[in-house]
């Protein structure tokens, strides 16, 4: 795993996540409608440097989607047929959703993500044409979709699709009535965290440094990264009572190589040297695509599968089990406690 795809929002937030993805992966991507590639201004200063620098590629959906001719009916499949979504229908069609309404929560996404997907969620409520190339979308179905279409893109570009988000990681896991997912995430996310892997500055005013930095210390960067990953995969394959004891043993033998990235980052004159978080959602995500690959025939319908049953339905059983061999199909950089923590605040993203 190399390539990330950053998701929910078009424009990554400047925080500790963004400075440790640039560091941990060798390319960090972002989703990108084909009008920002002809208007960069439309992205916003930070995010603009960012790729001009090479640092943030743009994965545009529109340059993709159309090798994917079950990506607009997987997706109604899954909102049709998941019962989370009915009483939203409902509220939608009574105009009881955004601003004035029971739910207030509201996304706004560009069309050239959704395609006539902005048009069928209208018909079911759950979304408004809003202005220019938008949508104003239900947010609950925003999220949903965004990780939905974070996946395909992922799985068809090589990319691994990860998140500072909370909400976006809760999806990955199958829908089961019983159950809270949100709060089974949580506890199998804690019991992964390995804290302290990659020190990151604090910011970073010259997206340039960073840049040069890998370049100088590429072979180093990659080198540890393997070792991370290896180290991770493995703890996944243990059972919780030994996760504990190798997790210190992970730290004693990671010491010297993050001894020596801070000090090569002090040389570039770097200040508030910090560490980012690595998260690890292998094993839920994993055991669900092992299902999903396994079965002749993949119906969001059956086995509540969730949003990984409709990436199946999307892309076929063959394309599926590429995420099987990924050993961190999906990971992220987390903030301690899953809170964002940014230099400065800024408006609701646009997706």
């Amino acid at each position: 795993m190399d390539k990330i795809l950053y998701f929910p929002s078009i424009s990554i937030p400047k925080s500790q996540w963004l400075m440790g993805s640039l560091f941990y992966w060798d390319k960090v991507g972002s989703i990108v409608p084909l009008e920002f590639l002809k208007k960069p201004n439309l992205l916003g200063e930070h995010m603009r440097k960012l790729v001009e620098v090479e640092l943030i590629e743009q994965v545009v959906p529109e340059q993709h989607l159309w090798n994917v001719p079950n990506f607009e009916e997987a997706f109604i499949d899954f909102i049709d047929n998941t019962s989370a979504f009915c009483p939203i229908s409902k509220l939608g069609r009574l105009g009881l959703i955004g601003q004035d309404g029971v739910i207030r929560t509201t996304t706004e996404i560009h069309m050239g993500k959704l395609r006539s997907l902005g048009h069928r969620l209208e018909q079911r409520g759950l979304a408004t044409k809003g202005r220019g190339s938008w949508y104003t979308v239900e947010g609950y179905t925003a999220s949903n979709f965004m990780t939905y279409l974070a996946t395909v893109l992922g799985t068809i570009t090589e990319y691994t699709p990860l998140t500072d988000s909370y909400n976006e990681l809760s999806y990955f896991l199958p829908n089961v009535e019983k159950e809270n997912t949100r709060e089974v995430l949580k506890e199998q996310l804690r019991t992964r965290i390995i804290e302290n892997v990659l020190p990151v500055p604090a910011y970073i005013e010259d997206p340039y440094d960073i840049y040069r930095f890998k370049e100088k210390h590429y072979d180093k960067l990659t080198r540890f990264r393997r070792y991370v990953e290896e180290s991770i995969l493995n703890l996944e394959l243990l059972p919780e009572y030994q996760v504990e004891e190798k997790l210190k043993i992970f730290a004693e033998n990671s010491r010297d190589e993050i001894r020596y990235i801070s000090e090569s980052m002090k040389s570039f004159k770097w200040r508030m040297i910090n560490f980012a978080t690595f998260c690890s959602i292998a094993s839920p995500a994993l055991s669900l695509v092992k299902g999903i690959s396994e079965d002749s025939i993949l119906d969001t319908t059956s086995a509540t599968v969730g949003i990984l049953g409709a990436v199946g339905v999307a892309l076929s059983t063959e394309k599926i089990k590429e995420i099987e061999r990924q050993p961190l199909a999906y990971a992220a950089i987390i903030e301690r406690q899953f809170n964002r923590q940014s230099s400065n605040s800024s408006p609701t993203p646009s997706y």
